[in-house]
């Protein structure tokens, strides 16, 4: 009879979970990475304030249109470039100078931290992050998926607003009549 070893299951269990990291969730929130110096990849870690992390790179299989945003976390001053299925299709702006910032809303929208978008449409993709400019030799980011289908087109938008002003003129009109 084989004697039941609880340490090598425990490493073996702590193997398939440091693998089987599930893929990041549309609409899920911000997930949080980390890198090292300049030329190199994200990692999992680094949830912050995000409290969420996944596996690099990113296996995506989407079913709609799909927004990916990045942004620098923490001190102001890291770049990124993304690729996609191997091809660069991005480098997120260049920082500026300003306040500390903690939050990833605020972090992309702040115009100080480097930030950037990119619209996938539905399929599957591998997704890396590398960062192209490090002064600080390693840090913290930020990323998460939004589903763009909800998301109206402007033309959409100003169609709708000329609508609701042409009720508005019919309404007046009608109001005037009685």
């Amino acid at each position: 009879m084989t004697r039941f070893n609880k340490s090598l299951l425990a490493a073996a269990l702590a193997g398939l979970t440091a693998t089987a990291q599930a893929a990041p969730a549309v609409d899920g929130g911000w997930y949080g990475f980390c890198f090292g110096g300049t030329g190199s990849q994200a990692y999992a870690g680094c949830a912050n304030e995000a409290g969420k992390t996944t596996g690099f790179p990113l296996l995506l299989t989407l079913t709609g249109s799909t927004l990916l945003k990045i942004t620098d976390g923490f001190s102001v001053g890291d770049v990124f470039d993304v690729y996609v299925d191997g091809n660069k299709v991005l480098t997120t702006s260049a920082p500026g100078a300003g306040a500390f910032l903690s939050n990833p809303d605020d972090l992309f929208n702040s115009g100080y931290y480097s930030a950037g978008s990119y619209l996938f449409s539905a399929g599957s993709y591998s997704v890396s992050f590398v960062a192209s400019s490090s002064p600080f030799g390693a840090g913290g980011a930020y990323f998460e998926l939004e589903s763009a289908n909800a998301v109206p087109a402007p033309g959409s938008l100003a169609l709708a607003g000329l609508a609701l002003a042409g009720l508005g003129v019919m309404r007046q009109r009608s109001s005037r009549k009685a």
